[in-house]
């Protein structure tokens, strides 16, 4: 659907992409409005569920441009896809900061019960083609930043920061991480 109106494409975008919203959780769910509500897209397949925020954009965050936050793993971690997915947002509603490509947050303690996830960290969608982190106009301008959320571990937090993204990115490469489940050993 291409209309003049503001990010009128991003439902069918995400679902074009990530599979067909299956289920929400209204931006009331934990009590109070926390300003954005999410959709839980399930590939075609069930393999996956992807926890995609809807209403962050309309919040007051400096950003480069609008921005909605997305976490994919394994369908049977949607729990875990809800946490990280709806932390981050939480964090950059409350500071104002929208997260960038590349940035890691990390975290006191273990994010997920009995995993090695201490934070995360935004890239682009690791599984998808391109074309998943831009949701175009009719004009053909990008008006919103889609971003993933992607679970890092303690090891690859400290190994990241010393020795850049990019060196982390080879490592998953090299080590065929998946990125995709949350039990994963880390990389480094």
């Amino acid at each position: 659907m291409t209309t003049g109106e503001k990010y009128a494409g991003f439902l069918d975008h995400i679902q074009a992409c990530l599979g067909p919203i299956r289920d929400a959780e209204a931006p009331a769910a934990d009590g109070a409005g926390r300003g954005f509500a999410l959709l839980f897209c399930v590939s075609g397949d069930g393999d996956l569920v992807t926890a995609v925020t809807n209403g962050l954009r309309f919040q007051d965050i400096t950003a480069i441009m609008p921005l909605e936050l997305a976490c994919t793993l394994r369908s049977d971690q949607r729990s875990a896809a809800r946490a990280l997915v709806a932390l981050t947002a939480t964090l950059a509603v409350r500071t104002g900061a929208g997260p960038a490509f590349d940035q890691i947050i990390p975290a006191p303690e273990p994010l997920i019960a009995g995993t090695e996830i201490e934070g995360v960290m935004i890239v682009p969608h690791p599984y998808l083609e391109d074309g998943f982190e831009s949701l175009v106009n009719a004009q053909g301008r990008t008006e919103l930043h889609l971003l993933t959320v992607v679970p890092v571990t303690a090891a690859e937090i400290a190994y990241a920061q010393e020795h850049g993204p990019d060196a982390l990115y080879e490592q998953w490469e090299e080590q065929e991480t998946d990125l995709l489940d949350v039990t994963r050993a880390s990389a480094v």
